[in-house]
């Protein structure tokens, strides 16, 4: 049975897809109100996928921006796989909202258009989950580009607190590696307030820099890791890796409106 608990109070929240630094002050006020990040995933039909596609880009991507500018939200980015797979979304849009006050808004808003979508996205696609977040950790959030190759993992774990060890020492150097050698321009890491159940407790998102940094990814992940293995402390996480985590179907996808 999994051990659920929330993010420590210096870990809960880093700023929207930034580099500042968290006080425990800022980690503890967005507990008490709070997480202010949803994550909402889409399903289409087949012969709809093209076309939701085309619908998220522009009337989603048009009313979410609306919102943003009447302060109603903070920031958001949509996300399309590149290929359907069985186990896994087509569009993911990851909203940020100003305060959990707004969220509560946007819960008034899913009575009549769930996961924000009218009529005419409803037609395309099934909302078919809402996930209220936390952004835990994330760096270089200033380099979007629509049409970029992201890879998002989703993952399951036993215990939080052990989980948020593993990544500070595990996953963070690997990620902040690759950054290092040009491979991703940048990264976020989320984790479910309310882990309960399928399909992810914590979620990453790697930006790359390009295609051909994509497709070079399993060699730099092990020239990477063979750095890494001379790191004791490093080495004893990678050693207990799968007794900490499990890692479900990953997804390339495109930013396709931010």
């Amino acid at each position: 049975m999994k051990l659920r608990m929330l993010l420590p109070l210096s870990l809960a929240l880093a700023p929207l897809w930034g580099l500042a630094p968290i006080t425990d002050a800022m980690a503890q006020e967005e507990l008490q109100q709070g997480p202010n990040t949803l994550v909402i995933h889409y399903r289409a039909a087949r012969g709809d996928r093209a076309a939701f596609r085309t619908y998220l880009q522009k009337d989603f991507a048009a009313k979410l921006q609306a919102m943003k500018a009447k302060g109603e939200l903070a920031d958001f980015r949509i996300f399309y796989s590149w290929y359907r797979q069985p186990e896994v979304w087509d569009g993911m849009a990851v909203l940020r909202f100003p305060s959990h006050a707004a969220v509560l808004r946007w819960n008034a808003l899913e009575r009549t258009a769930p996961g924000g979508l009218d009529a005419a996205g409803l037609a395309l696609a099934d909302p078919y989950a809402t996930y209220a977040a936390d952004l835990s950790w994330s760096r270089s959030p200033d380099t979007l580009k629509v049409g970029e190759v992201y890879y998002i993992i989703p993952y399951e774990y036993k215990d939080a607190g052990q989980y948020r060890d593993y990544v500070q020492g595990y996953i963070l150097p690997q990620f902040d590696g690759w950054m290092k050698n040009g491979a991703l321009t940048g990264y976020e890491m989320y984790m479910n307030r309310y882990p309960v159940g399928t399909p992810w407790d914590a979620l990453f998102i790697q930006h790359y820099r390009d295609m051909e940094a994509f497709g070079q990814r399993q060699k730099v992940t092990e020239e990477t890791r063979a750095g890494l293995r001379s790191n004791p402390a490093w080495m004893a996480w990678s050693e207990k890796k799968m007794g900490i985590r499990t890692e479900t179907e990953n997804t390339i996808a495109e930013l396709i409106a931010h």
